[in-house]
């Protein structure tokens, strides 16, 4: 009989320690495949208008509070992913350590959480608040938004954009300069179909003649306006492409649209004089001061069918999309 040839044979690995090897092994690719990707753990300073206080917090925090203060959670995917490039580029506009002007009302802050002044933000606290029995489900939403964006923002010429926004924008948006003063080339007036069924495209609002008499001699000295001779006093004198209100007449002065828009508080210089009884009766189309993205109308591209990226750049001529 042939001998056969003995082979030496490596001692197996002791199997508690290979199971350990293996769980630990599976532990890292696990935390590295659900690291949330697109979070930006840059910080930014931002001043809690509701605490009155400074907060430092990592731009990945930062715009998860910005996109659920500022636009409804249950809006589509790619309509959040819109806002979150937007309010990213609003914010990193504004970071002093990039050599932005950061917030001009709150020194040491490079944004606040006022949507009059910069955008709005909320809190994780309030947002259990506000939402309730639906937070982990629309935090989910909002969060997975700013993810996938990564850490895009919107350029113009290499610097990113002033970047305006608003709720609804009644079917068309409105070049800057008739709001804001400043022409630019990125924020031109756009159609903006679909926002039909949005809460507020449809808007009315009733003052008696007393009432907005009072207000709008106080906003307007020289306009000299009575209750009883309001109908007679009060005229639109011209209006935008748009639709948006110009210039009204307003008893012996001549004033903006959007200067007699916040003399009575309208929802948007879109509207039209009505007189019943002894009331003022402004009816509006749009909520917002139009110009930029509508949100309503994002989220009408979306279900449409468009991503985020033609979204924004509907919305915003010209602009480039990078990564900062």
């Amino acid at each position: 009989m042939r001998n056969r040839k003995k082979h030496n044979r490596r001692p197996g690995i002791y199997p508690p320690l290979a199971c350990a090897f293996v769980l630990l092994l599976a532990a890292l690719i696990w935390q590295h495949l659900s690291k949330p990707p697109g979070i930006d753990h840059r910080t930014i300073t931002l001043y809690d208008t509701q605490m009155q206080t400074l907060r430092t917090l990592t731009l990945g925090e930062y715009l998860i509070g910005v996109v659920a203060a500022e636009m409804p959670a249950l809006y589509h995917q790619e309509a959040l992913r819109a806002q979150a490039v937007a309010a990213r580029t609003r914010a990193v506009a504004g970071l002093l350590s990039l050599g932005g002007k950061g917030c001009s009302a709150h020194p040491g802050a490079d944004i606040c959480g006022s949507s009059a002044h910069c955008q709005a933000w909320m809190s994780d606290k309030q947002l259990r608040q506000r939402w309730g029995a639906d937070y982990t489900a629309h935090l989910h939403q909002i969060t997975d938004a700013v993810q996938a964006t990564g850490s895009q923002v919107m350029t113009y010429g290499g610097e990113p954009i002033l970047v305006l926004y608003h709720a609804v924008s009644g079917g068309v948006t409105e070049d800057v300069e008739h709001v804001f003063a400043q022409a630019l080339p990125y924020l031109r007036g756009v159609n903006s179909p679909g926002e039909e069924g949005a809460t507020r495209y449809q808007n009315e609002q009733r003052f008696s003649c007393q009432a907005a008499a009072e207000a709008l001699n106080a906003a307007f000295p020289g306009a000299a306006l009575s209750a009883g001779r309001l109908p007679e006093a009060l005229c639109v004198l011209g209006r935008f492409d748009s639709g948006r209100v110009d210039r009204v007449r307003v008893g012996g002065v001549t004033a903006e649209g959007t200067a007699f828009r916040r003399a009575l508080g309208l929802f948007s210089t879109n509207f039209t004089l009505a007189f019943e009884g002894d009331e003022l009766v402004i009816r509006q189309r749009g909520y917002g001061h139009g110009v930029g993205m509508s949100q309503a109308g994002a989220d009408a591209m979306a279900r449409a069918g468009h991503g985020y990226a033609d979204i924004l750049r509907h919305y915003y001529t010209d602009i480039e999309i990078h990564q900062f």
